[in-house]
C-alpha cells in the first residue's frame, strides 16, 4: 500500500470515479510532487458535460494545482526535495518555430496536462503525486498559500490576456463575463492602472465579486442594455478595449460596445461559429485578437503574490475532498449555480 495513491479519473461525461493507481517515480530530468491543492478549471467541467477528442478517457483531469517536491530525477537538480511548486502544464516541443522565439503556447506539437491534446492523454494533477520534467516546475514562495499557487495557472492566462494591447493611456476597458477568468483579468487591469473598468454578467453575486476585484462599474444584462451602459459611461464612444471571457456569443456585442479604433479581445475558449460582418471591422479600424494561454506570465504572477500584489484566494467559494471531488463538479454543473472557484484538497 506505501506505494499507491488515490486518483480521482475522468471515465467519460458526467462520470468521475476514484482509483487506486502506482505512485509515479521520477524519470531523468523530472521532480515528484506530492500535490496539496487542485482547482477545478473551466476547462474540467466542459469534459465532465461533454464528450470531446481533447479529453480521452480514462483520464485524471487537473492543471492547476499546488504542492512539494518530494523526489527528484537523475539530473534533475533545480530544485529541492521539500520545495512548494506549482506547474506550468503546457508541454511543448520545444524545438519548433513558435518554442524557439519563446512562445511555446502556440506550439503546433503542444501537450498538455490534464487532456488529450496533441493525441495524447497527459494526466494531470487530480490525483496524490505527479512527476513533471523540472523545467515546467514554478516555484512558489513561503508566504504563498497552496490555495493561492493552484491559481497560478489561470492568473497567468489572465495576466497575458490584460497585457494583451493594454497602453499607458488606455481609459476603459470592459469585462464580459465576471466568472474566474473574468475576474482575475479585472483584478490585473487595476493592477496594470486602468483607470475604468467595467464587468458584465447575469450573476449578480458574480457582480458582487467583481466590485471587489477592483472593476469601477458593474452591469447585469438582464437588468440594463450592456452596450448602452457602456456608452453612457465612456463619453459615448464606447471602451478602449473589451475583453471577452463568456463565449463566442458575445463577439458581434463586443464590437458594439468598443470605440472606433478599440480593440476587442477574445480570450473565452469559444468553440461556436459566429456570423461576423467585416465592415465593422474595417469599417471602424478595430481590432480582433485571441489571447491564448501565456508565455512568462505565470512566474510574473507568482512574484506578485509573493510581493503583495495580488490576492486570490478570495476568489475560492468552496473545497472539497479528492473522494468527493465528483460531488465539486456536480455543484459546478448545476444550472446557476454562484461558485466561482472550487478546489480539491487532499
Amino acid at each position: 500500500m506505501e506505494n499507491k495513491m488515490k486518483a480521482l479519473v475522468y471515465q467519460g461525461p458526467g462520470v468521475l470515479t476514484i482509483e487506486e493507481r502506482k505512485i509515479p517515480a521520477p524519470q531523468k530530468g523530472e521532480v515528484q510532487i506530492k500535490i496539496h491543492t487542485v482547482s477545478i478549471c473551466g476547462s474540467d467541467l466542459g469534459a465532465y458535460r461533454h464528450a470531446s477528442d481533447r479529453f480521452m478517457p480514462p483520464l485524471v483531469l487537473g492543471h492547476e494545482f499546488s504542492g512539494d517536491i518530494t523526489a527528484v530525477g537523475e539530473d534533475a537538480g533545480l530544485y529541492q526535495v521539500g520545495q512548494r511548486v506549482t506547474v506550468n502544464p503546457m508541454v511543448p516541443c520545444r524545438d519548433c518555430f513558435f518554442c524557439k522565439r519563446g512562445e511555446g503556447n502556440l506550439c503546433g506539437n503542444r501537450k498538455s496536462m490534464g487532456t488529450a491534446i496533441g493525441g495524447t492523454q497527459t494526466d494531470g494533477g487530480m490525483r496524490e503525486y505527479v512527476t513533471v520534467s523540472e523545467w515546467m516546475v514554478v516555484p512558489i514562495a513561503d508566504n504563498v498559500s497552496y490555495k493561492a499557487a493552484a491559481l497560478l495557472e489561470p492568473c497567468g492566462v489572465t495576466l497575458a490576456c490584460a497585457k494583451k494591447g493594454h497602453t499607458e493611456d488606455e481609459k476603459s476597458v470592459v469585462v464580459l463575463g465576471a466568472g474566474p477568468i473574468g475576474l482575475l483579468i479585472v483584478k490585473f487591469l487595476k493592477a496594470l492602472g486602468v483607470p475604468t473598468v467595467i464587468a458584465s454578467d447575469i450573476i449578480d453575486k458574480r457582480l458582487e465579486k467583481a466590485k471587489e476585484c477592483g472593476a469601477d462599474y458593474v452591469i447585469n444584462p438582464r437588468a440594463a442594455d450592456v452596450v448602452e451602459e457602456v456608452k453612457k459611461l465612456t463619453e459615448g464612444y464606447g471602451a478602449d478595449r473589451v475583453i471577452n471571457a463568456a463565449g463566442e456569443f458575445l463577439i458581434n456585442q463586443s464590437f458594439q460596445m468598443v470605440r472606433n479604433g478599440g480593440i476587442s479581445v477574445l480570450v473565452a475558449l469559444a468553440h461556436g461559429k459566429v456570423e461576423i460582418d467585416p465592415m465593422e471591422i474595417v469599417g471602424r479600424g478595430l481590432s480582433f485578437v485571441g489571447s491564448y494561454m501565456f508565455t512568462t506570465e505565470m512566474a510574473e504572477a507568482a512574484q506578485m503574490l509573493a510581493d503583495g500584489k495580488l490576492t486570490v484566494e478570495d476568489l475560492v467559494t468552496s473545497t472539497y475532498s479528492l473522494e468527493n471531488g465528483k460531488d465539486a463538479f456536480d455543484v459546478l454543473t448545476t444550472p446557476d449555480n454562484e461558485e466561482i472557484k472550487v478546489q480539491i484538497e487532499m
